[in-house]
């Protein structure tokens, strides 16, 4: 069975002296935090002090942390789905966003005409070129393009309405997205400029574990954060559609559905984040470990609330309480646990190789992803770390590209200059940019961590795949590693271009079709483009008709896109083109 073990807190404080303690007042100390997350999880690690203040962050997913997904514009229920621009998550991860205390501009559409503000397509007036979101699925390509592959459709030619702050001066307790590198003044807000510098959540932004494997995050935890000690470690998970009888939702009557899109979009509520809690001194070396769950949050992000527990929330096959899976660990059985390597009076020492990554910003904590175990200890099994190390790079990073979507990184490892310290994780960075990637560019850049368990080495050769990518596009990879005492190697860096997809793509140019259906991605705006492509473009009358098209449909479509009867006038005339276009096409 699985046991709890988190002591009282009186307890935590017992394992040093008031000398040793004030000897260690002056020095960081390295937390570890063990714990197996599901699949598709978000999640977020914090420390609050003896008082129940928040006293600094660990860990955030990156889809919180970098591209902003609590806090973008449109709808909140939106029925949207994976990498989909708009609808904000405001009930991912609100326990900790509200603990945290802090607030940003609240992002809304850029697109001010009121009869876009509901949709999930009209919005290409004040759309630019997109880095990473993609177009919604329809619940049929989510199961086949989002779960198996996880391939965005369309990439390349996407474009979203990055939005603005809202003028009526309303605010979320979530960041805006990091990762805008470009700003087009025809048709970005200026103030989307600012979301980067708004954005402080660079320092714990993390990989998403991968799911149903045993998942190891290192912290040094500054001396200010312990100046309440002890402290409790908490964590709080959400998955989206993690439904049960107690919270059951429907597509049609619980989310907002766009009319105009109507077979667009996915479900994504279900039961609230829960949050896991588990009270330590960092100055007393040792583990404290839980298998019971704290509480759960507001099923809709309304407040930073904690709910004891009850049976609403599921506690099994990976759902609800379950999504922290029980797992073992040095003769310990736990959900969530934490290991203090302890003050100098414990015997422990720390590594100073991730203190430039500590500012004074209460949320830079130094913070890495998933790994390994840490070094030798013949004492308690968790490892020590008595030795700061200076890593050396990685070397020979070669890029070779698998499909339009994937990326083979090949690098060797050099040999560890201590060997008693285990490798805990290689983290792989990937931008789209013609600009070489740096230190500075790595909050804007996606994240991918592997575990040393998960890497594969012949004749030390190490290779990893790196995926979710466009099409023809140049990406700039970093690659480094990290081991157990939170020391780093410096960032080497590569590049290559991406395969042309081959299937799928769409541009913009279909004004009047786009208008009429809603969205470039519509079955009949496909047709109609194909037929284009495949037959008016191969003939000299095809290309001035497409060239007349050009010069004359955009007007027509502007006003077509914002009367509904307009636009179903213009699908009673274009239905026949398109569904000729369709038959004709349907053998290419």
């Amino acid at each position: 069975m699985p046991r709890s073990h988190v002591l009282p807190m009186a307890a935590l404080l017992l394992g040093l002296t008031p000398a040793s303690r004030a000897a260690a007042a002056d020095e960081p100390v390295l937390v570890e935090f063990h714990f197996t997350p599901v699949p598709n999880a978000q999640i977020a690690i914090w420390l609050e002090d003896a008082k129940g203040e928040y006293v600094q962050s660990v860990m955030v997913t990156q889809a919180v942390g970098k591209y902003g997904i609590g806090n973008r514009p449109g709808i909140w229920n939106f029925l949207s789905s994976w990498r989909a621009p708009y609808g904000p998550r405001v009930s991912v991860l609100p326990v900790w966003a509200h603990r945290r205390g802090k607030t940003y501009p609240k992002i809304i559409l850029h697109d001010e005409d009121p009869g876009d503000l509901d949709s999930l397509g009209f919005h290409e007036n004040t759309s630019s070129d997109e880095p990473y979101f993609c177009r919604p699925l329809s619940p049929s390509e989510h199961e086949t393009i989002s779960v198996d592959t996880m391939t965005c459709p369309s990439p390349k030619v996407f474009n979203s309405d990055k939005g603005q702050f809202d003028p009526n001066g309303d605010i979320s307790w979530y960041p805006p997205r990091n990762d805008i590198l470009t700003y087009d003044p025809a048709l970005d807000a200026e103030e989307i400029q600012t979301y980067a510098e708004l954005n402080d959540l660079d320092a714990i932004t993390a990989a998403t574990p991968p799911g149903d494997q045993a998942t190891f995050v290192t912290v040094l935890v500054r001396p200010e954060a312990m100046a309440e000690a002890p402290l409790t470690a908490y964590l709080e998970i959400s998955v989206e559609a993690d439904e049960n009888a107690a919270y059951s939702f429907d597509r049609d009557n619980d989310h907002y559905v766009d009319p105009d899109l109507s077979a667009y979009g996915v479900e994504y509520l279900g039961q609230p984040s829960v949050v896991y809690a588990v009270p330590f001194d960092p100055y007393t070396k040792g583990f404290r470990g839980t298998s019971e769950y704290a509480g759960y949050a507001d099923w809709d992000g309304a407040t930073g609330t904690l709910h004891p527990p009850d049976a609403t929330i599921s506690v099994a096959d990976g759902s609800g309480a379950d999504r922290l899976q029980v797992m073992t660990k040095n003769g310990e059985t736990f959900r969530w646990g934490v290991y203090s390597h302890g003050g100098p009076g414990e015997g422990g020492t720390t590594s100073s190789g991730s203190d430039s990554d500590s500012g004074s910003d209460s949320d830079s904590g130094g913070v890495t992803g998933a790994g390994s175990t840490t070094g030798d200890d013949p004492g308690d099994g968790w490892g020590s770390c008595a030795q700061v190390q200076a890593l050396a790079p990685v070397e020979d990073v070669v890029l070779v590209s698998e499909s339009f979507d994937r990326v083979q990184v090949s690098f060797r490892l050099p040999p560890p200059a201590d060997p008693t310290i285990a490798l805990k994780e290689v983290q792989v960075f990937s931008i789209a940019s013609s600009a070489n990637l740096t230190e500075e560019l790595l909050g804007a850049a996606h994240q991918s961590t592997f575990a040393a368990g998960e890497l594969h080495a012949a004749a030390g050769l190490v290779t990893v795949e790196v995926g979710e990518l466009w099409a023809d596009y140049t990406y700039q990879f970093g690659v480094r590693y990290e081991d157990a005492c939170t020391n780093r190697s410096p960032l080497v860096t590569a590049q290559i271009t991406t395969e042309a997809q081959k299937f799928q793509t769409v541009d913009t140019f279909c004004f009047l079709a786009t208008a009429a259906w809603g969205a470039p991605w519509a079955a009949q705006v496909a047709a109609l483009r194909a037929f284009r492509d495949d037959y008016l473009k191969t003939t000299p009358t095809g290309v001035d008709l497409i060239r007349f098209y050009y010069a004359h449909s955009p007007p027509l479509a502007r006003v077509i896109a914002r009367e509904p009867l307009l636009r179903g006038l213009a699908r009673v005339v274009l239905q026949p083109v398109a569904d000729a276009a369709l038959l004709a096409t349907a053998g290419g």
